[in-house]
């Protein structure tokens, strides 16, 4: 698959149907992304894929100025598509963290992050310290692990966010069903470590295919 081009919305849907096969662990699904690495813009632009923009115009709408002061940690930042949407509204301070280094290596070779960080958002602890960011975004993270984000996974993203800083997250609409992810949503709410501010629909998040944003703020 890594030789195909992708230039039709039949091809590119086929692509994420590789990469988001079910079932699969995350070694296997880190494996996947490493080895389309280089074909994955071509392949998410032959969808129209809208995570990335999606997720920088709300993140322009929540800071309409000082935006170059505006630390971002771009999470399953992939090839850097959400930097490099974050850059056209002004936000220039932004690290990235994905778990395949195929993929960062794409983003560095664009220069799109200041800090590349390779890790998975789950069980572990990320090497950042408290309160360093204004928001994490978070477009389209692989949805079998997306659907089951533990509760660890969503201190960690809580944690390294400042409070009153926001973390955002799209995906298709029917991830956000996930028994597993409502409840350690609401997990987190109740302890008032973040509160929800919106889920926000997204029409055409991938061609014809509808998603959401979740628009969380950090309280402590």
């Amino acid at each position: 698959m890594a030789g195909t081009t992708y230039t039709t919305v039949s091809e590119g849907n086929q692509f994420l149907d590789h990469i988001t096969e079910k079932g699969l662990d995350n070694e296997s699904i880190i494996q996947r992304f490493n080895e389309v690495s280089s074909k994955y813009n071509e392949a998410l632009g032959s969808v129209n894929f809208m995570g990335p923009r999606t997720l920088a115009a709300i993140l322009a709408e929540l800071h309409p100025s000082g935006r170059e002061n505006v630390r971002v940690l771009d999470v399953a930042a992939g090839t850097g598509l959400v930097a490099v949407e974050l850059r056209k509204k002004g936000f220039v301070n932004n690290d990235g963290l994905e778990p395949s280094e195929q993929m960062l290596a794409e983003a560095k070779r664009n220069n799109l992050y200041g800090r590349y960080i390779c890790d998975l958002v789950g069980e572990n602890t990320f090497d950042i310290e408290n309160d360093t960011y204004s928001a994490v975004t978070m477009s389209a993270l692989s949805i079998e692990i997306f659907k089951k984000l533990p509760v660890k996974a969503l201190e960690e993203l809580a944690r390294v966010v400042k409070p009153g800083g926001h973390i955002l997250m799209v995906q298709y609409d029917y991830a956000f069903d996930s028994k597993v992810l409502k409840a350690n949503f609401s997990n987190l709410e109740d302890r008032g470590l973040w509160k929800l501010i919106e889920l926000r629909p997204v029409s055409d998040f991938t061609h014809g295919k509808p998603g959401l944003v979740s628009i969380h703020q950090v309280l402590m």
